[in-house]
């Protein structure tokens, strides 16, 4: 699933690729993917809009237009946004072609048909509740080692449990959720409130030293992730433990673990975490 990093680098691009750009059709090709309006209402009315703004919050993408209405993006496990200087090639995955006025394309596919986009007014933002219940962003100032601290205190799960908890702090996965951890040389099994004030003081610069890197390396690609323009991350390159399973931990060479922690596959050097 495309977490913080991957959703960042996608904004990033189309970013520089489609603010201006008028919307001219709509093809909808899989109508499950897109929750509201209907597509017969999308196609009616979203031509003539045009592209002010690109916003991530979380692992939401939010294309504002230039009428105060949003189209509000979630690429779930493998969803996939790419943009084209053409009309985009029609595929078996491929659920919604935005085409614009001058001739460009950007096109919606998702293998496992997850992926969910709503277009509606600034002032409906609040009715996603999956949106509007979000945490602080990892890189903003909203996140600051006091709300850290005040709120591993109050937490008796898991800290990876906590971490992947979106009300808690915005766009975390499976995959960061792991290199944070090993970083700060956290065991994932451990309650948040046993943590001491020096391992959530590492906690926290970990949070933000591994996005930023993820970041800078355009994400992570196992298989489905691409960025706006179709190519892949690299960060995948200096993973430490994610999908490491029995191969040596970089710091100590003890043999990564993976187990089930809070219901999600979790990977560990059970020496350099504890």
């Amino acid at each position: 699933m495309p977490e913080l990093p991957e959703v960042e680098t996608i904004r990033r691009g189309l970013e520089q690729l489609l603010l201006g750009r008028e919307f001219a059709a709509v093809e909808v090709c899989y109508h499950g993917s897109l929750k509201r309006p209907t597509p017969e209402e999308l196609q009616q009315k979203l031509p003539g809009r045009r592209v002010t703004g690109i916003e991530r919050r979380g692992k939401y993408l939010l294309l504002h237009l230039h009428d105060d209405t949003i189209l509000v993006i979630h690429l779930r496990m493998t969803g996939q946004l790419v943009f084209s200087n053409q009309a985009a090639s029609v595929h078996k995955h491929l659920h919604l072609i935005f085409s614009f006025a001058d001739g460009s394309s950007l096109a919606f596919s998702d293998i496992r048909k997850f992926g969910t986009i709503w277009w509606l007014a600034k002032e409906e933002l609040p009715e996603l509740k999956g949106l509007s219940s979000l945490g602080p962003e990892p890189l903003s100032a909203d996140f600051h080692f006091p709300y850290l601290d005040r709120e591993v205190e109050k937490r008796t799960i898991s800290v990876k449990a906590l971490l992947l908890k979106q009300q808690f702090l915005a766009g975390l996965g499976n995959i960061y959720a792991d290199e944070i951890l090993h970083r700060a040389c956290i065991s994932p099994q451990r309650s948040a409130r046993s943590l001491a004030r020096s391992e959530r003081l590492a906690l926290f610069a970990a949070i933000r030293s591994v996005l930023e890197e993820a970041i800078a390396r355009r994400g992570t690609t196992f298989s489905d992730y691409r960025d706006a323009s179709g190519a892949a991350g690299s960060f995948q390159e200096r993973l430490q433990v994610y999908g490491r399973r029995n191969q040596p931990c970089s710091r100590c060479g003890e043999l990564i673990e993976r187990k089930v922690v809070s219901g999600r596959g979790t990977h560990f050097c059970p020496v350099c975490q504890h």
